[in-house]
């Protein structure tokens, strides 16, 4: 069964639950109907949210990540633009932010196997010997800009269905099901739709 005509014939008992409950249940849903890795490769444009989420980028460097040989999501970064000298992930734009102390980002996940995204607010601050990034999480950010774009990202994909969905939530352990590059106590309801 497809997961649309599941989502479909499943309308009005989703529509009552919250959007954590509704994840769960199409993650136990899929686990039914098999595997999604081969058509995602061949069948997904990476691309295919990148009109919706990348308007208003005045102040703001987008950044696509991952494919789908390891993941079932979409996977993006909204940074502020400090006017690194050098690409994001290199080890000279590590030792810029060194230097300046802090770099914020949005973390911007979207399931590629299902009507699920979450959307997650972070920093990249120096480690205790000051030599590597570490991420913390924030409540809301210094950039007005990147404040604005948080909101408007989650209200973008509301709009095109998508629900968004709390990842600590969803982080309840999936027993018995193997998952690539995951022990099999790590497996959650979480990894499998966004991992």
């Amino acid at each position: 069964m497809d997961i649309q005509i599941y989502l479909e014939s499943e309308g009005n008992k989703m529509k009552k639950m919250d959007n954590n409950k509704r994840a769960m249940s199409i993650v136990d849903n899929n686990l039914s109907l098999g595997g999604h890795s081969y058509v995602l490769m061949r069948y997904v444009h990476h691309d295919e949210w990148d009109k919706y989420i990348t308007t208003n980028m005045d102040g703001i460097i987008f950044v696509p990540s991952g494919g789908f040989d390891y993941t079932r999501c979409f996977s993006y970064m909204f940074l502020e633009d400090i006017d690194l000298q050098h690409g994001f992930f290199t080890y000279e734009a590590t030792e810029e932010i060194l230097k300046r102390g802090y770099i914020e980002f949005i973390s911007l996940k979207i399931s590629a196997i299902s009507p699920f995204f979450y959307v997650e607010r972070a920093v990249y601050v120096p480690n205790k010997e000051g030599k590597n990034l570490d991420i913390a999480d924030l409540e809301q950010f210094k950039n007005i800009r990147l404040e604005q774009k948080y909101t408007e990202l989650i209200e973008s994909l509301e709009k095109e269905n998508l629900w968004q969905i709390d990842p600590e939530q969803l982080k309840k352990e999936l027993k018995g099901v193997p998952l690539e590059d995951y022990e099999p106590e790590d497996v959650t309801y979480l990894s499998y739709l966004f991992e």
